[in-house]
C-alpha cells in the first residue's frame, strides 16, 4: 500500500529530527570531550598531578614551615615553668633596685610573673585573628618570613630583660612572641596543606602538632636548673628560640611558595607549575 503525502511528510520530519538529535549528541560529546581536555590540561590540575609521593623538597618545605612556628609555640609554652622561682626573684630584685625603701609583696610578684606568662596567650589570640589578612597579602612563604622579625625581636627583649633589670621587657617580649606564634599557627598549617599532595595532607598536616609537643618537651629539659634554668642563665633559655627564627629564614630560601596562592591570588600559572 502506498503512503499518503501527509504520511510521507511525517516520516521525513521524524527522520530529520532523529538525525538532528544524533548530530546534537555528537556535538555535545565533542564539546564535553573538549571541556574534559581543557580541564585536564589546566595549570591547577597540572600542579595537583605533578607528584603524588613524598619528595625531599616536600619534606624540606614542611620542616621549614614547622621550624619557626610550631617549634616556637611549643618552646614558649613550657620554658617559663622550671625557672619560675628565679624569675620571681628577679622581679623582686628589680623592684628593689628601683626603690630601696619599698618591698613588694609575694602576691604582687606572683601576679607580675603570671601576667608575663599569660600575656603570651593574648598575643597568640591577636596574631591568629589577623593571620588570614596578613597571609593573603604577603603570601604563605612571605608571611612566615616576615613573622620571624617579630619572633626575633621577642627573643632579644626577653634575653635583655635580666641584664637591664626590666621585667617590662620580659612581658613585652612574651607578648610579641605570642603574636608570632598565633600568626604561625595560622599560616604554617595552611602552607603545609597547600604544598602537600592530597594523599599526604593528613599525614603531613599532623607535623605542626608534632612540632609543638616535641619542643614543649625540649623546653622543659633546657629550662632545668642544671642546664639553662639557673639563677644566672634563665634568660638564655628565653632567648634561645632566636635560633629557630634564623633556621626558618634560611630554609625558606630553598622552598617554593604555595602553588595555590600563586595561581589563585597572583594569577601566575608559570610559577605555580614550577612550585
Amino acid at each position: 500500500m502506498s503512503n499518503s503525502p501527509s504520511s510521507t511528510h511525517l516520516l521525513a520530519n521524524n527522520d530529520q529530527k532523529e538525525s538532528d538529535i544524533v548530530g546534537n549528541n555528537a556535538n555535545y560529546s565533542a564539546t564535553a570531550s573538549n571541556i574534559n581536555y581543557d580541564n585536564n590540561s589546566s595549570p591547577l590540575n597540572n600542579v595537583q598531578n605533578v607528584d603524588k609521593g613524598m619528595t625531599s623538597t616536600l619534606l624540606l618545605a614542611v620542616f621549614a614551615a614547622v621550624s619557626g612556628t610550631a617549634f616556637h609555640f611549643g618552646y614558649a609554652s613550657g620554658v617559663m615553668n622550671s625557672p619560675q622561682d628565679f624569675i620571681q626573684q628577679f622581679i623582686n630584685e628589680t623592684n628593689h633596685r628601683r626603690n630601696n625603701e619599698t618591698k613588694i609583696s609575694d602576691s604582687t610578684v606572683t601576679l607580675i610573673f603570671s601576667f608575663a606568662v599569660s600575656i603570651f596567650a593574648l598575643g597568640g589570640m591577636l596574631g591568629g585573628l589577623f593571620g588570614g589578612f596578613v597571609t593573603e597579602r604577603l603570601g604563605r612563604k612571605g608571611g612566615m618570613f616576615y613573622n620571624n622579625i617579630v619572633s626575633f625581636l621577642a627573643c632579644i627583649l626577653m634575653f635583655m630583660s635580666k641584664p637591664f633589670y626590666s621585667y617590662e621587657l620580659l612581658i613585652i617580649g612574651r607578648f610579641f612572641l605570642g603574636l608570632a606564634c598565633g600568626y604561625g599557627s595560622s599560616v604554617a598549617p595552611t602552607y603545609i596543606n597547600e604544598v602537600s599532595p592530597m594523599n599526604l595532607r593528613g599525614t603531613l598536616g599532623a607535623s605542626f602538632q608534632l612540632g609543638v609537643v616535641l619542643l614543649l618537651f625540649v623546653s622543659q629539659v633546657i629550662s632545668l636548673k642544671p642546664i639553662l634554668g639557673s639563677e644566672t642563665t634563665w634568660h638564655y633559655a628565653l632567648g634561645l628560640p632566636i635560633v629557630l627564627s634564623v633556621l626558618q629564614v634560611i630554609l625558606l630560601c630553598f622552598v617554593p611558595e604555595s602553588p595555590k596562592y600563586l595561581l589563585i591570588k597572583k594569577n601566575n600559572s608559570v610559577e605555580a607549575e614550577k612550585g
